[in-house]
């Protein structure tokens, strides 16, 4: 997550980076350092809200964590780690909706999540779901609409265990409400692992009597220190930088994984305004373009943080939870694309989930938008149509083409 730009008020960016449930029992979902081979307890966790806004869950808001179960207003969550089997489940539920002065209403949004030894579920449904008074009736899997020209509503936005009913962001002002105000409606998330049991320690094998050497003969055992090659110095690694046409690079060196987990919803501020790129800690992380380092240094929740701002353009990028910084790595300081400007961690709100970064793009310093779309279409040294940079403005109502729905599309082909 990115910490709130100076010119903004909101602390949207600084939600969880590990899912709605916050990074203590974000870990059960993805312990990825404990394996087969370490003892370990069982865990479990949920939580559940009702309404949330730019600052977080606002109504109903409840949590548990390890034996236990709490209710809300429009919510219930319960855990279990009896007999080392984490269980977890989670619901909310919100009736009579009414978004923005009735920009947006609905009957009623209900989602649930659960998780055990098999994995975790997160489903939903909304019902009569009405934008600008169009009538667009029953939802129960993930849509995206347009607000009538005034902003973005995702239904059922869920990522693993968790999900979210309503999601509405304004991009222009309507009826008082100010661009960028964001509403979220029925979140839940829930996450659950079983106990691992110590492993037997194996005996070690008896080690053959080594023969005595007959006097005045060598022991052929021993090598010749004489005789042995002098250890070559390793170099440090270097990256190689594939670029696009347009000088963009990808922003982690070395075997990565990631996915579509823009939006996903998060315990303290309801949605997550980037990717995670998880790697093994210590993996080179690169500027993706040739710019500027700011803004470089350590918060509370991001952890070790850098942005990086494009000398063409302007577009900046935003990294966190980084477990150490490059050596010159320095606000003000010059870079070029692919350079190692810093490390893959789990430092911030992040420290017991797997190592990780966390990456957003925010075309010419403004708003943040999903990076999934830019890290396709980098991996496979492609840029993203200059479609998907387009902004909503003037009066015209309706999805502009090029903005990042379609793009996505795109790029899925």
């Amino acid at each position: 997550m990115r910490p709130a730009r100076p010119s903004s008020a909101h602390t949207l960016a600084l939600a969880a980076t590990a899912c709605v449930l916050g990074a203590t029992t974000a870990a059960l979902a993805a312990d990825g350092d404990s394996g087969a081979s370490k003892a370990r307890a069982a865990g479990a966790a949920a939580s559940a809200y009702r309404r949330g806004d730019d600052s977080g869950p606002t109504r109903g808001y409840v949590r548990v964590s390890g034996n236990g179960s709490k209710a809300g207003s429009g919510t219930s969550v319960s855990a279990s780690t009896s007999g080392g089997r984490g269980r977890a489940s989670a619901r909310a539920t919100d009736k009579s909706v009414s978004l923005f002065g009735g920009l947006v209403t609905s009957d009623s949004v209900s989602v649930a999540a659960s998780a055990g030894g098999s994995g975790s579920v997160a489903s939903g449904r909304i019902r009569g779901l009405r934008i600008d008074g169009e009538r667009k009736g029953t939802v129960s899997s993930r849509a995206v609409f347009s607000m009538g020209g005034y902003g973005r509503l995702v239904a059922l936005e869920s990522s693993g265990g968790s999900i979210v009913g309503l999601r509405a962001k304004l991009t222009r002002d309507y009826e008082g409400y100010a661009a960028g105000t964001t509403i979220t409606v029925a979140g839940a998330g829930a996450t659950a692992r079983d106990a691992v049991a110590e492993p037997k320690p194996e005996k070690p094998k008896p080690k053959p009597d080594k023969p005595e050497p007959k006097p005045d003969e060598p022991d052929s055992s021993q090598p010749d220190e004489r005789k042995q090659p002098k250890p070559k110095r390793r170099k440090p690694p270097r990256t190689k930088a594939l670029l696009t046409d347009k000088g963009f690079v990808f922003p982690v060196y070395g075997k990565y994984t990631y996915s579509d987990d823009w939006g996903a919803p998060r315990q303290n501020t309801g949605t997550h305004e980037g990717n995670d790129i998880f790697a093994t800690a210590g993996t080179p992380a690169v500027a993706v373009c040739k710019g500027t380092l700011h803004r470089v240094g350590t918060n509370v929740v991001p952890g070790n943080r850098l942005w990086v701002k494009c000398d063409k353009g302007g577009d900046e990028f935003f990294y966190a939870h980084l477990s150490a910084f490059a050596s010159g790595a320095h606000s003000g300081a010059e870079v070029d694309a692919g350079q190692v400007i810093a490390f893959v961690g789990s430092t911030g709100d992040a420290e017991q989930t797997p190592p990780h970064v966390h990456f957003e793009v925010h075309p010419g310093g403004g708003d943040a938008v999903n990076p999934y779309p830019f890290l396709r279409a980098w991996e496979s040294r492609r840029d993203v149509p200059a479609a998907a940079w387009v902004k909503r403005n003037g009066s015209g109502a309706g999805q502009q083409p090029g903005t990042l729905v379609v793009v996505r599309d795109f790029l899925d082909r």
